[in-house]
């Protein structure tokens, strides 16, 4: 049925107003079914209509552009700014406000706690994608009902990672979604940071560092990307350049527990041992109870020699854990080193292989144990223990070393040589074993070539302990002694008891009375009652004046330091004979 107006035909209707307005097309303008054809349409004036503007249909579209993109960027400054160009009457408030307010509100807590945010934040309908992401990520879940619409949709769900670390069964979808967001928006300081994060989680330190480095440079002042970055070149293996960029952030935040404890370890790495021992008593400070961390102490005390206070750590951690892998390898050292408890030392190190018959470091530790005492450990002797670890790895630096170091006490010097120049040119080669050589180059005669060795080391670490020990030799044997004096002055009223008993031995060599050697001798055994180098020159000493009496109370106390060691067992016998007629 055809429409009507007023009881005309639509037709007909569009005839009479054509008409009436004097200019009804011609009769072949007009075909059968009432329709105008094109000719008449072509002769008229168009007249343009207005176009609306597109209209930006997003859930933020409210938002002003700049502060979208401070959100966005994620730092804690951008989201300052963010908030402070939305902000006015609560009470005017739309829902599009409260849900941004609370998105810089969750940001701000989860991703930078350190930061102090001061703000009103009203409560936002929890049924909106944005909050149920963020409430699902502090849950410990990756909201993945969010889609891909925008890039808070894309980055949100991966806060999850700062929130829980007990499930990765979303770390595609997240690393997916954080690098398509990172198209949207290439700088922003959050999701470089959760790039980073999740890279980080997935052992895939390299590329990791690479995000933390450019969220650090956009936002150098946040705490939470300055550490990420430090820690991140630690886990690379930049060990010093990490040191530098934490010890920048003590500097600001000395009590940040996170970059002490890393720079701890860093310094424990460099052989840094006196700001190692630093860091961990700060740590310990703040944590008292930390057994990590008390272990950790213990073990650099035992490095540098410390041994009564080692010994009292250990001690301390014993209440909760005796059969810690660390704490057993420690105990037998001191008992070792500092008891002089062989049999003690020998039941705790077997009590470790026993409990970690697998673990090359403990089978390394019991041939150490095997080869200074002259001891079987579990019935098998220093070289059968270290050629365990030599049919498992043949190119092993530790068992390596204890076959050389077997040589060198056999005083097969030339044969020490030529296995300690084959062992230093391995790729894995320790700074030990460049001591080894120095010290079997010196004993050959290669003084040049224990030159070149240890100043590279000293020009590298000239803090080191053993560096220090090793170059101060070095230059007395090459006939430097005024600078080896020059540095002992130095090095002596800062340095530990180990390393002030070290430099009293090395000064007894640089002066020339008999008085003055002997007054250096005895300070050095003042600082280590059981330094063996010192007993060992004063019997020397004692023996050439005939002082037969003298010369034997420090033997003895050697012997009892080395009973195993057969060719001081022989002095013994000799110097027993002579005292006998």
């Amino acid at each position: 049925m055809k429409k009507t107006f007023c009881g005309i035909s639509t037709v007909s209707f569009i005839l009479f107003f054509l008409f009436s307005c004097g200019s009804a097309p011609k009769s072949s303008e007009v075909n059968s079914i009432g329709h105008i054809e094109s000719s008449y349409i072509d002769k008229a004036e168009s007249v343009p209509l207005p176009i609306p503007p597109k209209k930006d249909r997003s859930f933020f579209s409210s938002i002003p552009a700049a502060a979208m993109l401070a959100l966005e960027n994620g730092s804690p400054e951008s989201l300052r700014f963010a908030y402070s160009s939305v902000r006015k009457e609560i009470n005017s408030y739309s829902e599009v406000d409260k849900v941004f307010f609370n998105v810089i509100k969750a940001i701000s807590q989860i991703v930078w706690p350190s930061e102090l945010f001061f703000f009103d934040c009203p409560e936002a309908d929890s049924a909106n994608s944005y909050i149920g992401a963020i409430e699902s990520a502090r849950h410990g879940i990756y909201d993945m009902s969010t889609g891909n619409s925008d890039f808070l949709n894309l980055v949100l769900p991966s806060l999850v990672l700062l929130t829980s670390t007990s499930r990765d069964d979303y770390y595609d979808i997240s690393k997916a979604s954080l690098e398509a967001a990172l198209k949207l928006n290439e700088n922003s300081v959050l999701v470089n940071y959760l790039l980073g994060v999740l890279l980080r989680r997935q052992k895939i330190y390299d590329q990791s560092l690479m995000f933390f480095k450019k969220a650090y440079e956009f936002a150098p002042d946040c705490l939470e990307t300055s550490y990420a970055y430090a820690y991140g070149e630690f886990l690379s293996g930049n060990i010093s350049v990490a040191l530098e960029l934490g010890e920048k952030i003590i500097y600001k935040n000395p009590q940040y527990m996170p970059v002490l404890k890393f720079c701890a370890e860093a310094a424990f790495t460099l052989g840094d041992l006196n700001k190692a021992e630093l860091y961990v008593a700060r740590v310990l400070q703040q944590e008292p109870d930390n057994s990590y961390y008390v272990l950790f102490r213990a073990k650099i005390l035992v490095q540098k020699g410390d041994y009564i206070r080692a010994a009292s750590l250990l001690d301390v951690f014993a209440r909760t854990d005796t059969e810690n892998r660390d704490y057993l390898f420690l105990r037998a050292k001191v008992q070792k080193d500092w008891n002089r408890n062989i049999t003690a030392a020998l039941a705790t190190i077997e009590k470790a292989i026993t409990l970690y018959p697998d673990d090359i470091g403990i089978i390394l530790a019991a041939a150490q144990i095997a080869f200074e005492t002259r001891s079987s450990v579990n019935g098998k002797s220093a070289n059968e223990l270290a050629a365990i670890v030599l049919s498992k790895d043949s190119s092993n630096v530790a068992a390596l070393e204890i076959q050389i170091n077997d040589l060198i006490q056999s005083k097969k010097w030339d044969i020490a040589y030529k296995s300690s120049s084959d062992l230093i040119k391995l790729n894995d080669s320790s700074n030990s074993a460049l001591f080894t050589h120095i010290s079997v180059c010196l004993a050959v005669g290669k003084k040049e070539e224990a030159w070149k060795i240890v100043s590279g080391l000293y020009e590298k670490n000239p803090n080191n302990d053993e560096v220090i020990q090793a170059y101060i030799k070095v230059l007395i044997s090459i006939g430097k002694k005024d600078e080896a004096l020059n540095l002992i002055t130095q090095q002596l009223p800062s340095a530990s008891s180990k390393m002030k008993s070290f430099f009293y031995y090395e000064k007894s060599f640089l002066v020339s009375s008999e008085d003055d050697i002997l007054v250096n001798l005895r300070s050095s055994l003042t600082a280590n009652p059981r330094n063996k180098d010192a007993l060992f020159r004063l019997y020397q000493i004692y023996f050439a004046k005939k002082e037969y009496r003298k010369a034997q109370y420090y033997l003895k106390q050697v012997v009892a330091l080395s009973p195993a060691d057969n060719s001081l067992l022989k002095l013994n016998t000799e110097l027993e004979t002579l005292l006998s007629k």
